[in-house]
């Protein structure tokens, strides 16, 4: 429902929305559905562009499995609220309501039947054009007073309870930004420091560059001034800047925040992650076979990567040995180095490679119904506030939940 226009560039709407992502248009559908006269203000052409990358384009909508233990921030009693009044089932029938159904996999993960992030776009655009929701968009300039009258590109918008939903800093070049936390600030509240998260790992191991470009499946541990923070068995990828992949990404939560702090940070590999140290020395035993005299390259690229074993091999000092020259000593050291490989942390890429970002408006600031305590009818809602979900659905979880929660309160007012 449009709001009323009192004269040229002049609107009045019951709410506005800042932030036409994931959680800012499903808030607008759902009060629009409900009567609301709703207007939505994106700085970019077109709104939800995260979406469109999210999943590698297909879309990890969210997941079966909506535990607080994989949701980050500093008020764990709002997480366990929100989620306390969010399930699966309310997520997949809202997006059913839109026409989209669900592919839900083995780990949880659901996904849209057609595997494509543009149907889930498409859709949340079309119920938007539908409810006629009022969207402003190439918005610049734009400037927030004390009594949310909202001026921008010569249009002034006034509104009885403003919603911000701009997201964070994560990935600018798909509009990520701090404008939501320069709005909170300005109406006095604390923002907790926005860091990269989901996001690769950089390290001067020379390792990186010399593997640059491999990935395997490796248990990888994050130490933090020698004592392990938490572990992964997942992907491993090298690149020229350091790691990646999986593993690294979900690990960079707790890494980044160590490496921000100044901490010393590493990681230590396992190469073999479903066999232990004494049935892998013994395998790699029985593998010595004296008439074949394989070189030791060869010897251990036979049963793992051979790029990442000729590496090791040349980093033992044995690439000139065979498996002929093996003796217990020399089998413990291949193992030592396969099973607890250390690689020292230098930092973290920017917010251009990051999926999400940890920090934002600080929630102990905000009422369970996601409300500021400073200022009545002022909203904050998805991945501006300082609440992120981890890899796998839980990060657009966090944006519907808190939408159904906004949107539910302002239905009660």
């Amino acid at each position: 429902m449009e709001g009323r226009r009192k004269r040229d560039g002049e609107f009045c709407f019951d709410v506005t929305i800042i932030g036409a992502g994931a959680s800012g248009m499903a808030c607008a559908i759902l009060l629009a559905r409900c009567g609301v006269s709703v207007a939505l203000i994106e700085k970019q052409s077109r709104g939800g562009k995260k979406i469109l990358a999210s999943g590698n384009g297909k879309c990890n909508i969210t997941n079966t499995n909506l535990l607080p233990k994989h949701f980050l921030g500093k008020n764990d009693k709002l997480i366990k609220s929100l989620l306390g009044n969010c399930s699966f089932e309310k997520i997949e029938e809202f997006f059913n309501s839109l026409g989209l159904e669900f592919d839900v996999k083995d780990d949880g993960k659901a996904y849209p039947k057609s595997h494509r992030a543009s149907i889930v776009l498409e859709l949340l655009e079309q119920e938007i054009k539908r409810l006629g929701v009022k969207i402003f968009y190439n918005v610049d300039n734009l400037k927030v007073d004390n009594n949310f009258s909202i001026k921008f590109n010569k249009n002034t918008l006034n509104c009885k309870q403003l919603i911000i939903a701009t997201g964070s800093k994560a990935a600018p070049q798909l509009g990520g930004d701090i404008s939501g936390l320069e709005i909170a600030k300005k109406f006095g509240h604390n923002i907790i420091k926005p860091l990269p998260a989901l996001v690769p790992l950089t390290s001067n191991s020379k390792i990186c560059k010399a593997l640059s470009g491999v990935k395997v499946k490796a248990s990888v541990k994050l130490v933090v001034n020698n004592t392990e923070k938490s572990s992964r068995v997942e992907d491993l990828l090298f690149t020229p800047y350091g790691v990646s992949g999986l593993a690294i990404l979900d690990l960079s939560f707790d890494a980044v925040v160590n490496l921000y702090d100044k901490k010393d940070v590493k990681i230590v590999v396992d190469f073999f992650p479903d066999i232990n140290r004494e049935n892998l020395q013994k395998y790699l035993k029985q593998r010595i076979d004296k008439k074949r005299s394989l070189p030791l390259k060869l010897w251990l690229g036979a049963i793992m990567d051979s790029k990442l074993a000729s590496y090791l091999v040349d980093e033992l000092n044995l690439s000139d040995k065979t498996e002929n020259n093996l003796n217990t000593k020399t089998v413990k050291e291949i193992v030592n180095i396969c099973k607890a490989y250390e690689i020292e942390i230098s930092g973290y890429r920017e917010f251009k490679y990051a999926e999400v970002a940890r920090g934002g408006v600080d929630t102990r600031e905000l009422t369970e119904n996601l409300e500021s305590k400073r200022v009545k009818g002022l909203y904050f809602i998805g991945e501006v506030t300082d609440i992120v979900g981890k890899r796998g659905g839980y990060n657009f979880s966090f944006a519907w939940c808190s939408a159904f929660r906004v949107s539910e309160t302002l239905l009660e007012v």
